[in-house]
């Protein structure tokens, strides 16, 4: 009998259940025994990863990196979602601010959210450097660090943000590009109070994460079950909205480039080794 794979994921919401026991269950009809264990931080779940207690972790990009700088470089990315594909930062404010551009950050209060967060925080903060404002000096950063160990995925932070620009705490902030078409789509601000004054380069997000010993019969089989889902099938179609997603996407050099100014960024701001 083969051995099951034993799959990790952060349980960073309730729909985290459904979504991996219709994953799990599609592969074991598909042939491939899988099995799937949570962890509440993705620290941990790196950590179990390279102890070999899991086999594959379903990893966000700061975790990816993470993994990767533990082990030189070597960890290997399998698949990812079409949607994790140029994911970009977006920056707010109050349309009466007038805030218009970066140059206009000056002086001002910009929120950052949780500190692990790549949309949020990490990303912002390399590119208010990129354009040449020094974030300690030239404006007045205030953090909401709601969701730490998370990396983002709960969004809380970037909605603690929305509601500080809202409430006049904050003259401006950074989100997700996900977080921003969620509010324009179910109109969750009153249309016309917030507006996007920039947006940073296109990079990448979550993949599927293996060690550099990882079997390569075992990395074989589980990229095939995973690309051979059908979002025509209805409940594989009920996955893939909720973890939103159209395809999955088979991770080529060409992807991984994709995480070259995360890493850059979470190299500038020491944030590369995975500390629980």
């Amino acid at each position: 009998m083969k051995k099951t794979i034993m799959l990790g994921a952060v349980a960073y919401d309730a729909k985290v259940v459904p979504i991996w026991d219709i994953i799990r269950d599609y592969s074991n009809e598909y042939g491939v025994r899988l099995d799937y264990v949570l962890f509440s931080n993705y620290e941990a779940q790196i950590e179990a990863l390279q102890k070999g207690m899991i086999d594959v972790a379903w990893n966000t990009n700061v975790a990816w990196i993470r993994t990767s700088h533990a082990t030189q470089n070597k960890a290997k990315a399998l698949i990812m979602r079409d949607t994790d594909i140029d994911f970009k930062s977006i920056f707010v404010a109050k349309s009466s601010k007038n805030i218009n551009s970066i140059e206009d950050l000056k002086g001002k209060k910009f929120g950052l959210g949780s500190s692990d967060s790549a949309q949020a925080s990490i990303i912002p903060y390399a590119f208010l450097q990129k354009e040449g404002l020094n974030p300690q000096t030239d404006l007045e950063l205030v953090r909401f660090n709601s969701d730490l160990g998370k990396h983002g995925d709960t969004g809380r932070s970037e909605f603690d943000v929305l509601n500080a620009i809202m409430n006049g705490d904050i003259d401006a902030g950074a989100i997700g590009s996900t977080t921003w078409i969620r509010i324009i789509e179910e109109g969750l601000f009153p249309e016309g109070e917030i507006e996007s004054f920039y947006q940073t380069d296109g990079y990448c997000h979550c993949n599927f994460t293996v060690m550099p010993d990882a079997d390569a019969q075992m990395c074989e089989e589980f990229t095939n079950m995973i690309l051979s889902q059908d979002p025509r099938e209805p409940i594989i179609k009920k996955m893939m909205i909720m973890e939103g997603l159209n395809k999955w996407v088979k991770i080529t050099p060409e992807e991984l480039k994709g995480y070259d100014a995360l890493y850059e960024a979470m190299q500038d701001q020491n944030l590369l080794e995975n500390k629980i």
